[in-house]
This record gives C-alpha cells, sequence and structure tokens, in this order.
C-alpha cells in the first residue's frame, strides 16, 4: 500500500497572511488538525491545532481584552507555522510514512510531486488502514502465536490452519527482544480448532484479554 492510496486529495490550505482567527475558524469548520501553508502553489510552512492554540494564549495576559483581541485579529500564520516541513511523496510506502511520524512526533505528512503539494496523510489515516489491515471490527479471532526461531515457523503455521479448514483473514510478523510471533487473525469467532491444529504442530499460543466488539482473541 503506498502513500497516494490513502492520503487525502481534497486539501484545505491557507496563505502565510493568513490570520490566526481565520486560521482558526478553518480548523473548527473542516474538524482538521494540519493546514498547510501553500505560496504561489508551493509548500512553505505547515500549522496544527495546537500551534493555533498556543499562539491564542501566548500574548501577555497584562492586556485588556479588547487590546489582546486587536493582537490576535492582525497575528498571521506565517509568524507561528513549522517551516521545516517534513514531506513524503505519493508513491512511498504508508509504512515509511508511519515510521517519519514517529520518529519526529508529528500528527500529519504533506505529501508532494516535486513542488507541488498533492495531498497529505495523517496519524489517522494509518491507523485506519492499519485497522483495515489487521481484520479488526469484522467477525474473527486473534492469534498471537511464538514463532520461535525455526526458519519454515510461518509456513508450517498456515499450513496447520488451512488444513484445518480455518480461513486466514491477515497475518502480521512481529519481533520483540527475544520473542518472534505472528498475529493471525481468522475468520471465525470460534477459534477452538484453529488453537488445537497450532497447538499439535508444536506451537505455542499467547493468551490474550478477550476484547468487547465483533472480534475475540
Amino acid at each position: 500500500m503506498l502513500v497516494r492510496d490513502v492520503m487525502e486529495t481534497k486539501l484545505c490550505t491557507i496563505s502565510p497572511e493568513t490570520t490566526l482567527p481565520e486560521a482558526l475558524r478553518l480548523v473548527a469548520q473542516r474538524g482538521i488538525r494540519h493546514l498547510p501553508v501553500v505560496e504561489d502553489t508551493k509548500l512553505v510552512g505547515i500549522v496544527s491545532d495546537r500551534d493555533l492554540k498556543r499562539a491564542m494564549a501566548s500574548p501577555a495576559t497584562s492586556l485588556e481584552a479588547h487590546e489582546l483581541m486587536y493582537l490576535l485579529d492582525r497575528l498571521r500564520v506565517r509568524e507561528i507555522m513549522t517551516r521545516a516541513v517534513i514531506v513524503i511523496g505519493p508513491t512511498c510506502p504508508v509504512e515509511e510514512a508511519a515510521r517519519l511520524m514517529v520518529q519526529d512526533k508529528i500528527g500529519a505528512l504533506p505529501v508532494t510531486d516535486g513542488d507541488q503539494l498533492v495531498g497529505i496523510v495523517t496519524e489517522t489515516d494509518v491507523l485506519e488502514l492499519f485497522v483495515k489491515a489487521m481484520g479488526a471490527g469484522e467477525p474473527s479471532s486473534r492469534l498471537d502465536v511464538i514463532l520461535g526461531d525455526r526458519p519454515s515457523a510461518m509456513a508450517e503455521a498456515t499450513r496447520a490452519l488451512e488444513h484445518a479448514g480455518v480461513t486466514i483473514s491477515s497475518i502480521v510478523t512481529l519481533r520483540t527482544p527475544g520473542v518472534r510471533e505472528a498475529v493471525i487473525r481468522i475468520a471465525t469467532i470460534d477459534p477452538g480448532r484453529a488453537v488445537a491444529a497450532l497447538r499439535a504442530q508444536g506451537f505455542v499460543i499467547r493468551d490474550g484479554e478477550r476484547p468487547r466488539g465483533g472480534s475475540h482473541p
């Protein structure tokens, strides 16, 4: 899956001369958290709802209310926007976008093709894709299978499930310190047959807490 498959293309952008109140109104009206700042079709910055709220509280509190509003009405986005914008290309893998957001602790990445802004991908877009890829929200069961160090463990596990007539919805492999495991989601709310088939092949199924909703661990 590529960034262009999940990015938002109906963009709401502002200019460096947009005032703080105007930007705040856009964020509230559109229900968004990030506004790319564009000048002459070129991306020059980005401002988040957090930046806007922080700027609202930045003037000296000793000012009278009308003086404070006077200053805020004249505060331009160029004075508070982030100029060193981290961007990503539309043909980059989604996991690269996720890595950048985690690494740099940001909630959105403008998507550029050359000098042109073509979209924006947010942490919500990535999480929605993760939920879909994991099959969460559908009637299913999740199995956390310890794979160990056997090179063919993943193939053996899937073969055991197929022989047991179990339909696999998704597989994600993870490696944590000292443990390699597969998170396997199967298309049934009764995992008994799948668990028995895996255990018969010597696999350990890690217990998990049963979630509420339409799927079971």
